[in-house]
């Protein structure tokens, strides 16, 4: 996952996680990518760029946000949603297209997570990307860039879940090229499932 710093049981998770594999081999999202038009950088583009993250389903009512102008300054909002999720525009910090929609429990943990606090996750999370992500390390949840020689970890197109006991997610492999869900931050309170999907067609590249 890659986003900016602004401020169950155990068998259930591993159950979840199984069901997650499961769904992206059967039936791939949609995801709510717009049609060429506006340029990069206008608002009627950040919009559709914030919304080609997750299916149509739960872009269109999810609220709209960007990046504030420096990486400390606040999120601008775009639009104002109404189904309890959140769409944000791709990441400049990172190199990849990398919009991200989530959901309130999701967005808790983000939180917690870019404030270097410890998650208090009493549901499950989830969150898509399904124009894929570009992340600086998948041990590390701090690592702001790859050490020198190293490149970015891509990520691919992939759905986020995030669980009340990471220690659920101890039998999932961290291996990012194991061509299935894997565990990205794995022992540490920020561990999460990456479900990789393929892309979407029609998506915004």
């Amino acid at each position: 996952m890659s986003l900016r710093r602004w401020s169950g049981t155990g068998i259930a998770g591993l159950a979840f996680a199984a069901v997650l594999a499961g769904c992206a081999k059967k039936e791939e999202p949609v995801a709510a990518a717009a049609p060429a038009g506006p340029a990069k950088g206008t608002p009627e583009w950040e919009m559709q760029n914030a919304m080609s993250a997750a299916p149509r389903a739960v872009a269109s009512g999810a609220t709209l946000m960007k990046w504030g102008a420096t990486p400390t300054a606040a999120p601008i909002q775009l639009r104002a949603g109404t189904n309890g999720w959140t769409c944000f525009v791709d990441n400049p910090g990172s190199p990849g297209n990398d919009p991200m929609c989530f959901d309130a429990a999701f967005g808790a943990w983000a939180t917690a997570w870019m404030g270097h606090k410890p998650p208090h996750i009493t549901a499950f999370g989830t969150a898509y990307m399904l124009q894929g992500g570009t992340d600086a390390s998948n041990t590390d949840p701090f690592k702001a860039a790859p050490d020198s020689g190293h490149a970015w970890v891509d990520t691919g197109p992939h759905v986020m879940v995030v669980v009340p006991d990471v220690r659920s997610l101890s039998h999932i492999s961290t291996d990012p090229r194991n061509g299935g869900p894997y565990v990205m931050w794995g022992g540490t309170p920020y561990a999460h499932v990456m479900v990789p999907v393929a892309a979407a067609a029609g998506a915004t590249p």
